[in-house]
């Protein structure tokens, strides 16, 4: 039966349809953002009203007499009576206005209880002057009580300033110390809407998708349907797509919807600007910003919930599930609410943690590039692995009635060996090298920073070497073992012809100058992110390189990359890929993540990486889908990042080649010449060489 794209579009209607027709669904949709965000407006409104700040006209000040009030209005316009500059400076300038008003026909103490008033005064009048000043607040009332604060510490203020100025005049060589005010540490925002908005579009589009994501899986099997659709002529994968793209769609619209009705609030009811403070507030940008990061959050949510679901035999069995992570994804989300944390470190890799904070980045008007980029792609990986396994669960026993399956029949080996893994556990492991690669670089790198004494170059290649094969190199082997595939045909370690391994060095003697040329051009475009110190500190770790041996240089910097590096992508992962993709697009799929995985190195963003990276993928994953082997390109890019190291580490020794590397970071156009020559020659080798003969093995991963 043949799969198309129009096929899959009507199954997802179909279960958007059934999706829809729920009330629950229609509840959740447009219901509570019709009614939720004007009452929440207004509740948040008397909030802010009564809690601190005062009117348009100030706070409103009631006396008896109009004796009373010139009195007291002279007092408060005092200029003694105003705080001393270093108070006003550490307040940011603001200062409190006060309206005073005679009580006509009633009294000060009724008109504060009939809350026409702020704070009510009362003030006796001795020899044409006050002696005793009574200020009374509303019990209960903020805003009430922050009125009478101010007026006390006026009033004392001024008290203070007559005590001081007679005391000179007695003692003239009175004096005191001065107190100064000083700040330290980042000036936060004041952007309300940036801490509160992140935590509730996360619990609105956490609302929005759970009832589907049951009612599509445990319900179905609940109602007895989910036999007579597992018999249906279609792929179980596809099934569970379509339902996933239901699931998503509705995660989704519940979003824009609650996203639609809070910002439309905001705005109408005045809210807006008084949220926002100094932040950027929640312009026409931040809104399309925070949609996108919303497609994001739902597509990876979704996934979550129905791997969860896939579990349950019955409707209240998912709804067990599902509390507890609804409940668990409150803790991150309330981290939007806290000051001084930061998208960068761990944070940036932590599923949920990572998009609560960037909405808040992007609604504060401050998004950090690297850790946006870390999050966005850690979150894709992170969907791809949780529909992987809703995908190994909804196309096995688990969608019976009768079966007893558990969590943990996920973690135990199966009882036959395979030869190579599926795309779903490749999905899993790509989930997990980001994080893990970036966590286990960034921590040896903050070990090292740690140690007294300068740093040891030598020392932090190996551990450079020592990260990536923690990441690269054991996670997939790891997930061989748990799979109980074969090795030899899971990375692909088999014998190869010598004209394969003869392109593959004439390949590299000419690729490398191209990826060279590559990455000066995108410093000189302006691709590149790093900034002049991040430059500085690259050029002098080049001049420590000159310190080091070569053969640690290449070791570290040339043969773990080529060996580690090659087993995963176009051993692991190509032999994964292989088994749903066609030749040319299993290619293109390991090129473009071996591009990105270049991309993030440490702690830096190296954007211009991407080009080269991913063009050199290119040709490693054709010379290995051509060899049918993993070992010419190991060698291969060995070559390649061996040479790009030396010409760095000896650049300075190479102007009798005629390449003035210290005037002009170019490479000769002869040199250029010469490598197109090689890359020609290369190429045409490894198209003259016999591939190997097809076997069980290749054709389980090549389709050959």
């Amino acid at each position: 039966m043949k799969l198309t794209w129009s096929r899959l579009a009507r199954l997802s209607r179909k279960e958007l349809r059934e999706t829809l027709r729920d009330r629950r669904t229609i509840l959740t949709l447009v219901l509570m953002p019709l009614l939720v965000y004007p009452l929440l407006s207004m509740a948040l409104n008397r909030f802010l009203l009564s809690t601190g700040g005062p009117g348009e006209s100030g706070f409103v000040v009631g006396v008896e007499t109009s004796d009373e009030g010139d009195w007291l209005t002279s007092l408060i316009n005092d200029p003694r009576s105003q705080p001393p500059e270093e108070i006003v400076k550490a307040s940011g300038g603001n200062l409190a206005e006060f309206k005073v008003v005679v009580t006509d026909g009633t009294t000060p103490s009724e008109a504060l209880l009939a809350n026409d008033l702020d704070i009510a005064a009362k003030l006796e009048i001795t020899a044409g002057e006050p002696s005793s000043i009574t200020v009374t607040a509303f019990n209960g009332d903020q805003a009430s009580h922050s009125a009478r604060r101010i007026l006390v510490e006026r009033l004392q203020w001024l008290k203070l300033r007559d005590a001081v100025d007679l005391l000179k005049r007695v003692v003239p060589q009175f004096d005191t110390f001065d107190v100064h005010t000083d700040e330290i540490g980042e000036k936060p925002s004041g952007n309300v809407l940036g801490s509160v908005i992140p935590l509730v579009l996360v619990l609105m589009t956490i609302t929005g998708a759970v009832y589907p994501a049951i009612d599509l899986t445990a319900g179905e099997r609940e109602r007895g349907t989910m036999e007579a659709l597992m018999a249906s002529p279609v792929p179980r994968w596809w099934l569970l797509l379509a339902k996933y793209i239901a699931v998503v769609t509705v995660a989704l619209l519940t979003a824009i919807a609650n996203l639609g009705a809070m910002y439309t609030t905001l705005t109408l009811t005045g809210l807006m600007p008084m949220l926002a403070g100094d932040g950027a507030g929640m312009g026409l940008s931040q809104v399309v910003q925070i949609l996108m990061l919303l497609v994001l959050f739902s597509a990876f949510f979704a996934a979550v919930l129905l791997s969860l679901t896939s579990f349950a035999r019955s409707f209240k069995e998912a709804q067990a599930y599902l509390i507890p992570v609804m409940l668990l994804s409150l803790a991150p989300a309330m981290l939007s609410l806290m000051p001084g944390i930061k998208l960068a470190g761990p944070l940036a890799v932590a599923p949920l943690i990572n998009i609560v904070l960037l909405a808040r980045e992007i609604l504060s008007g401050d998004v950090p590039v690297l850790g946006a980029s870390i999050a966005v792609v850690t979150t894709i990986l992170y969907a791809a692995a949780a529909l992987a396994i809703a995908a190994k669960l909804f196309g096995s026993d688990a969608v019976n009635r009768t079966s007893e399956r558990s969590i943990g029949s996920l973690f135990r080996r199966p009882a036959q060996s395979s030869l190579v893994p599926n795309a779903g556990e490749a999905g899993m492991v790509l989930a997990l090298l980001l994080p893990a690669s970036f966590v286990v670089s960034n921590a040896l790198m903050h070990w090292l920073r740690g140690q007294e004494g300068p740093v040891n170059v030598g020392l932090q290649l190996v551990l450079n070497a020592c990260g990536l094969i923690l990441a690269f190199g054991m996670i997939p082997l790891a997930a061989t073992y748990l799979g109980r595939h074969r090795y030899r045909s899971t990375y692909r370690i088999t014998k190869a012809r010598l004209g394969y391994f003869a392109g593959a060095i004439v390949l590299a003697l000419g690729g490398w100058a191209f990826a060279h040329e590559a990455l000066v051009l995108a410093d000189q475009w302006g691709i590149a992110l790093l900034n002049e110190d991040q430059m500085e500190r690259t050029r002098g770790l080049l001049d420590k390189w000159k310190t080091i041996s070569p053969v640690l240089l290449l070791a570290t910097m040339a043969l773990a990359p080529a060996v580690v590096e090659e087993l995963c992508f176009r051993g692991y992962l190509f032999s994964a890929f292989s088994t749903v993709l066609r030749p040319w697009q299993t290619i293109a799929v390991t090129s473009v993540l071996f591009g990105l995985f270049h991309v993030f190195v440490g702690s830096t963003l190296l954007v211009e990486r991407f080009l080269p990276t991913t063009l050199l993928g290119f040709l490693l994953g054709w010379l290995a889908y051509r060899s049918g082997s993993v070992l010419p390109g190991m060698l291969m890019h060995f070559l390649h990042n061996g040479l790009l190291e030396l010409v760095a580490r000896y650049h300075e020794k190479l102007d009798f080649l005629g390449a003035d590397l210290e005037a002009s970071r170019h490479l000769p156009i002869t040199w250029l010449a010469l490598a197109g020559g090689f890359v020609v020659v290369g190429i045409v080798l490894v198209l003259l060489t016999k591939r190997p003969e097809p076997t069980s093995a290749t054709v389980a991963v090549d389709g050959v």
